[in-house]
């Protein structure tokens, strides 16, 4: 497991990926970025943080599956 957060820690989310999950989640929702800009909580940007490392998870999952193989 540590290997997992040290991964995470050397391959940080570009912010450009960040941004455009971001957009597209207030986008399909309905919700202008410039009405909520400087409105969050702090709770709920834990909560988009927390959901972007879970999401950058799956994807390091989904385009690295001969790497957990081949440690085994």
């Amino acid at each position: 497991m540590s290997d997992d957060v040290s991964k995470k820690k050397t391959n940080p989310i570009p912010s450009s990926v960040v941004d455009l999950l971001i957009s597209d989640i207030f986008h399909k929702n309905g919700v202008k970025e410039t009405d909520i800009k400087g409105k969050l909580s702090d709770e709920q940007k834990k909560w988009i943080k927390d959901m972007v490392e879970d999401l950058s998870g799956q994807v390091d999952s989904l385009v690295n599956p001969a790497d957990k193989k081949t440690e085994k």
